[in-house]
């Protein structure tokens, strides 16, 4: 695996070659940067701006608590859909061994093999195209008609021909009933914010998903204790060991339905494919390739009846868990260490050295006071992109640049990613994908699409640039004393 290299110093203008901001280091960011550098057409260059300075595995990948397993098999993460045995391939090397197609392995190797992808796509690139990686984190996007300055943070700014947004999941709102403390933990996945010292303390987890399954993990296995807490109290369902078939997916209606009318097709659906000897996790899993047609049939009042209503129970059916982590998390539930319960945080304080909360099984319902040593908050990603604190992500919205869909769940798009003004107009030269695309998707932030959105929005941006080129070209040639100052040049203008 070759190493990512670092851009620390401006890199001199080319004035013929664009050059593309992708603002995001994760798996999303850097699925773009892979496809655009594998093409090898045209000259190009690439800046990756990453505020945390990691880039390639992203928050979701980063763990290295090798008890944290990817829920989708080894054979349906490949980075390139041509490649589908790639991340198989590049984990039996990483391992020393065979890899099985259906493995689940830990998320910490996808986070290597993504680096890996990363640097491996930046040698393949050169030298007519680049990657250059920036420490930084973008703040907001200055258009003219000839270009775009991407403002960095500190006053520096890149001059750049594309944006793509590849900021990942929303970050968490957080609960306002719980105080501001060095024991309420909201972001698990800091550097070392769980106990594993071997600590038998008691640590409240509010959360049952993937992430509290996953924080459960690394507290019991250090010797604490847990008790996880959500208003269903409903755990993830695992997944069949080995390799499944995928049911075909249901007719798609051809007007708009009820949420109600959906949930019947649905259940029907599931029904009659059980009837044809599938489980119904492969019915399931069969709606993945028409679920953004079923999700369009809804209004955007019967969506947000889903999220309020249903959203729970089609997660943990939809996001299972891998099967070794399901043997595990069950183990702990009987032996004790970990119980679960259904309720809601009603008020939280700090007493002698511990976290005494509040909790009933609804707001009305009588309350019981529950002593931990920590709260560990693990309620998913945010749900309201107007709400986020991401300072681009603020800036677009103001400016009128970006407008939120319907649910406010990400960012209006049209069909190749490309961003929708407050007044409804496409601008096609920034561009989203992943998690900011979820409420007119829905399904978006899994590997298998993001993959497909990346293809697609490489192919998208190459063809845009093939004309951005011959314009370039032609006003060079006819001036060229002036063409670096009528076509915004491609140059990080001042700092990292």
């Amino acid at each position: 695996m070759g190493a990512l290299t670092t851009i620390d110093r401006a890199v001199p203008p080319n004035p013929h070659t664009p050059l593309v901001a992708i603002v995001g280091g994760g798996c999303a960011g850097t699925l773009v940067a892979a496809n655009l550098l594998r093409r090898c057409n045209e000259p190009l260059r690439i800046a990756m701006i990453e505020r945390s300075g990691r880039f390639g595995a992203g928050v979701a990948y980063a763990t290295d608590d090798s008890q944290h397993l990817l829920n989708v098999p080894a054979q349906g993460m490949s980075a390139f859909s041509e490649e589908p045995s790639h991340f198989v391939d590049w984990s039996a090397r990483r391992l020393g061994g065979s890899v099985g197609r259906a493995s689940y392995l830990p998320r910490g190797i996808y986070g290597e093999y993504l680096r890996s992808v990363l640097s491996d796509s930046q040698a393949r690139g050169l030298p007519r195209r680049t990657l250059e990686l920036i420490h930084n984190e973008a703040v907001g996007i200055n258009r003219a008609r000839t270009g775009m300055e991407l403002r960095l943070a500190g006053g520096a700014s890149i001059a750049c021909d594309r944006v793509v947004l590849a900021t990942g999941s929303l970050e968490s709102t957080g609960i306002a009933e719980l105080p501001r403390d060095p024991r309420v933990i909201g972001d698990q996945w800091a550097p070392d914010p769980l106990p594993t010292d071997g600590s038998t303390e008691l640590t409240l987890i509010v959360g049952t998903g993937l992430s509290a399954v996953d924080a459960t993990l690394s507290i019991c296995a250090g010797g604490g204790r847990v008790v996880a807490l959500s208003r269903g109290g409903r755990l993830p369902f695992a997944h069949l060991p080995g390799l499944r078939t995928t049911a075909p997916p249901p007719a798609i209606p051809q007007e708009p339905v009820t949420l109600a009318t959906l949930e019947r097709l649905v259940r029907a659906h599931v029904a009659e494919m059980q009837r044809h000897d599938y489980d119904w996790r492969d019915a399931i899993d069969g709606l993945r390739p028409v679920s953004s047609q079923l999700w369009a049939c809804l209004a955007p009042a019967e969506r947000r009846r889903f999220l309020d209503e249903r959203l729970r129970t089609w997660e943990t059916r939809r996001h299972r868990m891998a099967p070794a982590v399901a043997t595990r998390l069950h183990e702990l539930l009987d032996s004790g260490r970990v119980r679960r319960l259904a309720g809601t945080v009603l008020a939280a304080r700090a007493n002698d050295g511990a976290m005494e909360v509040d909790v009933a099984s609804s707001r009305s319902a009588p309350a019981h006071t529950l002593t931990c040593a920590r709260i560990v908050v693990c309620t998913g990603a945010g749900t309201d992109i107007r709400r986020s604190t991401n300072p681009l992500l603020q800036a677009l919205l103001a400016d009128g640049g970006a407008s939120p869909d319907p649910l406010a769940l990400g960012l209006r798009s049209t069909g190749d990613g490309a961003l929708l003004n407050s007044e409804g107009h496409a601008d096609e030269r920034v561009f989203t994908l992943g998690a900011l695309r979820r409420g007119e998707l829905w399904e978006t932030t899994a590997v298998q699409e993001i993959r497909a959105q990346a293809e697609c929005l490489a192919h998208t941006i190459e063809r845009s640039l093939s004309t951005f080129r011959d314009s370039l070209d032609r006003q060079f040639a006819e001036h060229p004393d002036n063409a670096s100052n009528a076509i915004t040049r491609p140059v990080i203008l001042s700092g990292h």
